[in-house]
């Protein structure tokens, strides 16, 4: 592989500001210091929630000191430029995608996958299967590994091992959590029924992006879910969005329904694993556990089970697992694109992640052609 230049193009937040006070400047190349990591030249860097919240400075990211600018992305996908000395699995030339959300986060270098080079550790990637697109691997890693996780947490809870025979209630098809757990709820875990929701632009798009997936397609803007979908007669829901758990519940059989959500306020404790329990000041553990209250007040007089589960690639036998679902096909990318020097249209589909409306599916920055 060619010299590794000094310089890189990077997507970065230049202070603490919304999608339209992005910018892409010059930095210096991403260097190992960690024998584990390795750096990648990206070809696709992702966009997530989480991205812009730390940009913007949500009360989260307030707990500890930040570094500007800011580079954005921490999934992505690209070729290995350089390798760390302890680094067995993965050598330089190979092509890998993956999710470098580690814990504590936001404690090492920032990722960069928003950049021409960036850096992960080795254990959170994968190799791009041959016949991907470095788009669609991009896109993939970590709303899969969520999904997955998820609905495998939610079986635990339930008892079960499947879905098979069951209706499953999964608000938000074409968002980046709902695509994914849609695919992995019926092509991995079997789910005999699916139950979505979406807005009335995007109804003609749901059999184009997940073909045969959604049984019933609810348009949320011109249609109560509660009206078209019997009271008690989901067995499960994969919560996606805050705004649906609360009309979500009527729909679950009272006496066995479980909600496995990847939008609801955590507990403290996971928090505390999340950012380090430096970072989770008293004052903010006590907000997290009233509302735990609050989920048990809106579940009182039933027996459905509620869990907030936030997806972890550093469980490597589900991050495996995850890598054989992706490359047999049983997830596939919903996504679209923008090029890193198209600034005007990055700052426009950062802002619809950031304001959870308008995108289909993952938003994937293209870095290199």
């Amino acid at each position: 592989m060619d010299a590794l230049p000094k310089t890189m193009r990077s997507l970065v937040a230049p202070k603490h500001c919304k999608p339209a006070g992005y910018t892409v400047v010059d930095l210096p190349l991403p260097e190992i210091t960690d024998p584990a990591d390795v750096v990648i030249r990206v070809h696709a860097g992702a966009i997530m929630f989480g991205d812009c919240q730390r940009a913007a400075g949500s009360v989260l990211t307030t707990q500890f000191k930040e570094t500007f600018p800011m580079k954005l992305g921490v999934e992505g996908a690209g070729v290995i430029a350089a390798v760390g000395r302890d680094v067995q699995d993965f050598k330089v030339g190979d092509a890998v995608y993956g999710l470098a959300a580690t814990r504590p986060i936001f404690t090492g270098p920032d990722h960069g996958f928003c950049s021409e080079y960036a850096i992960a550790p080795a254990r959170v990637l994968l190799p791009k299967p041959p016949h991907m697109t470095f788009e669609e691997a991009a896109s993939l890693c970590g709303y899969t590994v969520t999904a997955y996780q998820t609905i495998k947490r939610g079986l635990e809870i339930a008892g079960v091992d499947s879905l098979e025979g069951m209706t499953v209630y999964i608000p938000g098809a074409l968002s980046g959590g709902g695509f994914s757990a849609i695919q992995v709820a019926k092509n991995v875990f079997g789910a005999a029924r699916i139950i979505s929701t979406v807005s009335t632009p995007k109804i003609p798009l749901v059999e184009q992006y997940l073909p045969g997936l959604v049984d019933q397609l609810v348009d949320y803007t011109t249609t109560n879910v509660a009206d078209v979908v019997p009271r008690g007669s989901v067995d499960f829901m994969v919560n996606t969005q805050l705004a649906t758990l609360s009309p979500g519940i009527p729909l679950l059989k009272p006496r066995t329904g479980v909600i496995a959500s990847i939008a609801s306020i955590a507990p403290s404790s996971l928090l505390r694993e999340l950012l380090g329990p430096d970072r989770v000041p008293f004052w903010l553990a006590w907000i997290l556990d009233l509302a735990q209250l609050w989920y048990a007040f809106k579940l009182r007089g039933t027996g459905i089970r509620h869990e907030f589960i936030s997806g972890n690639p550093e469980i490597r036998e589900d991050l495996e697992k995850v890598g054989e679902i992706i490359a047999t096909g049983k997830v596939k990318g919903v996504f679209r694109a923008v090029d890193l020097e198209d600034l005007e249209s990055v700052r426009s589909e950062c802002e619809k992640v950031n304001s959870l409306k308008g995108g289909i599916g993952r938003l994937v920055v293209r870095v290199k052609a």
